[in-house]
């Protein structure tokens, strides 16, 4: 049996493997974070945790204390990225998957088939033939080079469908917006990662070296990508889910209350406007601008501000943020809302992150939303 080789970046390694498949185990068998997208966010978390292990394996030379172990290859890598497609999919809404999207798993069965029709031909009919190794001149090098490839495609793509879905204006008061820039961050994080592969596998193709140190750089960036990936996208679909079920029990709220009657103006415009955002609820929808109340209205972007400012003494931002604020407040005094989180609550309100519902909240109260809950409370 060969030596093994133990050293601290293989420790690291197989530390990020186990998180990554404890995470995974919580996430499938844990039923309050099971959502539609979920599935294939623990999906995306095993299959990178099944391919540092296999690697891991082969670069401690454990994978030669049994014989069989050094024939069983499955290309786990293969599927990452489809999976990462599938959750950004139904993350941002959709539905079902068509059988267009599912054909991205096509290419990890034509990868794990070659390498089964090698293991027949070595054991049936050529006993001579070696399998090549992972880590030097060979077919399993060059399908790495179409892993790549295909891997940087799909990245592509889905950074595609996050950037078509943050152009979309329209808005439905049933229709929750997900937060996409940590999604972003994310696909830039795994274009890094691919880039250490190739210079690896460069390295590997130029030099002709059998040597595994080359691909530490991506195996220990693959174990923080497993960090982050179970963590934000646990944390965002779980924000997610509590938005929707937020939304609809104000969707009820909503349709038993009688809608408040609009402040009588001389501005017949402002009315128009004001009835357009309050009663329409637009003010819920984080993409809201003037253009988009513009093409609506049919009206000009500088006469809708003048129009604002004239009647309610504030700019587009802070009139509409004054909506969302009183929106926060109502659900922040009413203890029916205390098993949603702060930051839901803001989202729901329709600020886009965190930040711009505290500096928001802080401006036209002089307090943030947690100062003002627990001094309300305490009344």
């Amino acid at each position: 049996m060969n030596e093994l080789n133990f050293n601290i970046f293989n420790l690291l390694i197989i530390l990020g493997v186990l998180h990554g498949v404890i995470f995974s185990i919580i996430v499938f068998s844990q039923k309050k974070y099971i959502t539609n997208n979920t599935l294939y966010l623990g999906l995306v978390v095993l299959f990178l945790s099944f391919s540092n292990l296999q690697y891991w394996l082969l670069d401690t030379s454990l994978i030669n204390s049994h014989a069989v172990f050094k024939y069983i290859y499955i290309p786990w890598h293969w599927l990452v990225l489809p999976m990462f497609y599938l959750y950004v999919y139904k993350f941002l809404g959709n539905k079902t998957i068509g059988l267009k999207r599912r054909l991205l798993l096509s290419p990890f069965f034509i990868v794990l088939s070659i390498h089964l029709l090698q293991l027949l031909y070595k054991f049936f009919i050529n006993n001579e033939y070696i399998i090549p190794s992972h880590f030097k001149r060979g077919i399993f090098v060059y399908l790495e080079f179409a892993s790549f490839i295909f891997n940087v495609l799909v990245m592509y793509f889905t950074y595609k469908m996050i950037t078509d879905y943050e152009k979309d204006k329209t808005y439905n008061i049933k229709w929750i917006t997900s937060e996409t820039n940590w999604l972003k961050k994310l696909i830039f994080s795994g274009l890094l990662v691919c880039i250490c592969w190739l210079i690896a596998i460069i390295i590997v193709v130029v030099f002709n070296l059998n040597k595994t140190m080359f691909f530490y750089p991506m195996w220990i960036c693959i174990s923080v990508l497993v960090y982050w990936i179970g963590y934000s996208g646990l944390n965002k679909s779980t924000q997610l889910r509590n938005r929707i079920e937020l939304r609809q029990k104000r969707i009820l709220e909503f349709r038993v209350k009688e809608e408040k009657s609009i402040n009588k103006s001389d501005s017949k415009s402002f009315n128009k406007i004001e009835k357009l955002i309050k009663q329409d609820r637009l003010y819920l929808n984080p993409k809201l601008n003037l253009k988009y109340l513009s093409n609506t209205l049919n009206l000009s972007e500088g006469y809708i501000s003048q129009t604002l400012n004239a009647n309610s003494k504030l700019n587009f931002n802070d009139y509409v943020n004054t909506l969302r604020i009183k929106d926060a407040k109502q659900m922040l005094v009413n203890s029916e809302f205390d098993n949603y989180t702060i930051v839901t609550i803001g989202l729901e309100c329709g600020f886009n992150s965190k930040t711009s519902f505290y500096t928001a909240f802080k401006k036209f109260t002089n307090k943030t939303p947690s100062e003002f809950k627990k001094d309300v409370r305490n009344l």
